[in-house]
């Protein structure tokens, strides 16, 4: 939570001889808009400043006239990008020991280190004491001095020329070095107005500070814990999620369910109490599979079980019927490209990890049409199967022939596969009616707690709504968008409001590539040093054992150092990569990014199946997927730093990429399979 008290912006940047401040409220144009006005004690008075800086961003800066105060001079700055209007400018009350006496906030605390300044890139701390003086606004007192008769505390008659016109000069120019300083300083602060400081991982904390300042989250992780697995938000998140897909289904981007499952979002968000609930406006793709089906008429008469492949053509109305050649991988098929022409290719390519295998499913249909096939049909992409088809998307290049493409069982691409390697021939009818129509209108959803001291700065989490259109998507992935809902309501249940913005984003056409998550990050980036993480559960909300991470050196020590929280459930481990289609873009651009690591060795029993219903969910293991995502990302919101990070200007893609880059999807997931079974 917020402490109390507000900290201005200078006394990390100057070591000036800022005596006091005080704090004054202030009107905006917006009550959703929020602004700091801060006054700085200085030796003289300042009757009358007028300042105006050229905008940066959409930060608007405009100096004040300040009252006839004594060492007064107003300083106002919009958090938000809102221009700001004076109101009654009403003084606070002062420390109980006076304006010279207050202690520093950062003072004695964790965090801080005794002299008034803050630590990484958080809000600087107020100045602290000065040394004792005869009050804002006056001249140090001068030493006694003796008159020319001796006497002790006599006020002795001034120089002739001290009123001269030299004296007054030095004044006049004292009086602009200041002036000169103080609009020296005001334009400084504007590049930090609303925001922490120190993005670039460098400290004025110890490590051990910081390492304190967590530790005094732990009570506060113990009761998201407590309510999220014991107490009355208990299965919370699976009764929410059950209930939504059951009643919308599987929700394919373009479709009437994905359409009714975002309304039904909006409201459920709204109902929930929850802050800014809007709907941002995407183009999706809309692609509908029809109907189809496959047969093999020899060697004997056998049904074969099929889904299309995403953006896959259709077959002509009549279907394909054609021999089939089996291959075993891409070499093979090019060794074999004269057998292949005119033929419908079978791919039974060995399940090795999802990273690896995944690309026969991608780029089978091209490499098909490469040698003249007239379609391709590929081997689910599962570790195991119950004659069960497992769809997902593919692609088609521009110079090559499109051809229809469908994924298969492993029961039948293993059958067809020993029937070729007798010699048997094979011959297979294939039908389907898929259809791609224009592009259709689609939102993100997105709900926020605003922050208390920072709301400007953003902790995200996150999850897609939209599935493939088979199952209920109740895995892939209506668990981490609920359990990212979860963790807002959980914060609010509990009465706190982190010092930033913690934001849920529900995106939409992540199937299609990461449709929404990328016009998200267009519409936004501008504002990309204000993202502190960037969260994103998306391989299923199985238990928990910690969080992948991508980040600096410096930010995985202190998300390291955050999942100590998270003993009481067993869920410390930090993993060296974060997973995440849609937050790929941001952490790319050196935003720090963290997924859900939970045990998946049987996710790709369901994925992109039949099998992706709620019957795959379980409710406990969900409470503690919510545990760990509520507990991590209120920590990140609401400590006094942003996590360290890094921005690039160059273009160059090697050189843009974190030290942590993000995998691929699939090279991630391969990489998790790996470590799992080692575990097993």
């Amino acid at each position: 939570m917020q402490p109390a008290g507000k900290a201005p912006h200078a006394s990390s940047i100057f070591h000036a001889p800022l005596h006091h401040y005080h704090t004054f409220p202030i009107k905006t144009q917006s009550q959703n808009h929020h602004s700091i006005t801060e006054w700085f004690g200085l030796e003289e008075t300042l009757k009358t400043v007028s300042i105006q800086s050229p905008a940066m961003g959409k930060d608007n800066f405009q100096g004040i006239t300040s009252p006839s105060a004594p060492s007064q001079l107003a300083l106002n700055i919009s958090r938000d990008g809102a221009s700001t209007t004076l109101g009654e400018l009403r003084p606070t009350p002062q420390h109980p020991h006076g304006p010279s006496q207050g202690r520093s906030q950062s003072a004695g605390k964790p965090g801080g280190d005794g002299r008034g300044f803050p630590g990484r890139r958080g809000r600087a701390a107020a100045a602290g004491p000065g040394p004792p003086g005869p009050g804002a606004g006056s001249e140090a007192a001068a030493p006694p001095s003796r008159s020319a008769a001796g006497g002790v505390g006599a006020v002795p008659a001034p120089p002739p020329d001290r009123h001269g016109e030299g004296h007054l000069c030095k004044r006049r120019k004292r009086k602009k070095m200041k002036l000169l300083f103080v609009i020296f300083l005001m334009n400084l602060l504007h590049q930090h107005a609303g925001k922490s400081l120190r993005r670039d991982g460098s400290s004025l904390k110890s490590f051990e500070d910081i390492k304190n300042e967590i530790a005094g989250y732990t009570n506060i992780a113990k009761a998201i814990i407590d309510l999220a697995v014991h107490g009355k938000a208990q299965n919370r998140s699976y009764d929410r999620l059950a209930v939504f897909a059951d009643t919308i289904g599987p929700r394919l981007s373009g479709s009437k369910n994905l359409e009714a499952a975002i309304k039904y979002m909006f409201s459920a968000l709204q109902k929930d109490g929850l802050e800014n609930v809007h709907l941002e406006p995407v183009k999706v793709p809309h692609w509908e599979r029809g109907e189809e089906f496959a047969v093999m008429l020899e060697p004997r008469n056998h049904s074969i079980a099929i889904l299309g492949l995403g953006n896959s053509i259709a077959t002509p109305p009549e279907g394909i019927t054609a021999e089939v050649i089996v291959v075993a991988s891409f070499d093979e098929l090019h060794k074999r490209a004269q057998e292949a022409k005119g033929k419908i290719v079978v791919y039974n390519e060995p399940f090795i990890s999802y990273g690896e295998t995944v690309q026969y499913r991608l780029q089978g249909a091209v490499e098909a049409a490469k040698v003249g096939a007239v379609a391709s049909l590929i081997r689910s992409i599962a570790s195991f199967s119950i004659h069960s088809p497992h769809t997902g998307g593919q692609s088609y290049q521009p110079d090559v022939p499109q051809i229809p493409t469908a994924c298969i069982t492993v029961e039948d691409a293993e059958m067809m596969s020993r029937m070729s390697l007798r010699g048997t021939k094979i011959v297979v009818h294939l039908r389907m009616g898929a259809k791609t129509y224009p592009d259709s209108l689609s939102f993100n959803t997105v709900a926020e707690i605003a922050g208390s001291k920072y709301p400007e700065q953003v902790v995200l989490v996150s999850g897609h709504l939209d599935s493939w259109d088979v199952g209920q998507g109740a895995m892939d992935d209506g668990g981490g968008a609920f359990i990212s809902w979860e963790a807002l309501s959980l914060i609010k249940d509990l009465g706190l409001r982190p010092k930033r913005t913690l934001r849920l984003v529900l995106w939409t056409g992540e199937e299609q590539g990461g449709v929404g998550a990328k016009q998200y990050y267009q519409l936004h980036k501008e504002n990309i040093s204000n993202f502190d993480i960037v969260m994103e559960s998306d391989a299923g909300t199985f238990k928990p054992s910690g969080l992948g991470f991508s980040g600096s050196a410096e930010a995985r020590d202190i998300v390291k150092e955050i999942m100590t929280l998270l003993q009481p459930i067993n869920a410390t481990d930090v993993y060296d990569t974060a997973d995440g289609t849609d937050i790929a873009y941001w952490m790319r651009d050196g935003v720090p990014g963290a997924s859900l690591y939970n045990d998946i060795n049987k996710y790709f029993w369901f994925h992109h199946s039949q099998g992706d219903t709620m019957t795959v969910q379980d409710p406990n293991q969900m409470n503690l997927c919510a545990a760990v995502w509520t507990v991590v990302s209120y920590v990140i919101a609401d400590m006094e730093d942003m996590l360290p990070s890094f921005f690039y200007s160059t273009s160059d893609e090697e050189q843009r990429r974190p030290p942590t880059c993000p995998l691929p999807r699939e090279a991630y997931i391969s990489m998790r399979l790996r470590i799992d079974s080692s575990l097993h």
